[in-house]
C-alpha cells in the first residue's frame, strides 16, 4: 500500500469507513479519517487510532488492500 493511495481513500468525500487488510488476516478499521495519521517524511508507518484507546504502529508496505466497513459497497484501493 502507498501512502499516496491511502491518503487518496482519507480525502473522499463523502468519507466512509474502511478497514486496513493486513497480513495475518487482521482487518484493522479506520472508522473515521482523523484516527489515521501517516508518518510525514519517510511516509512508509502510519499510527490508527483504536476506538477504545490504544493505537496500532502499521507498516503501510504490509498492507494488502483496503476494505469496506459497514457493509458499504465500496472499491477496493
Amino acid at each position: 500500500m502507498t501512502s499516496t493511495a491511502l491518503r487518496e481513500r482519507l480525502e473522499e468525500q463523502p468519507f466512509r469507513a474502511f478497514g486496513l487488510r493486513m497480513p495475518d488476516g487482521r482487518l484493522l478499521p479506520v472508522p473515521h479519517p482523523e484516527f489515521l495519521s501517516i508518518e510525514p517524511e519517510e511516509e512508509r508507518i502510519a499510527i490508527l487510532w483504536k476506538g477504545q484507546g490504544g493505537y496500532w504502529t502499521i507498516d503501510l508496505e504490509l498492507v494488502s488492500d483496503l476494505e469496506p466497513l459497514n457493509g458499504s459497497k465500496r472499491r477496493r484501493g
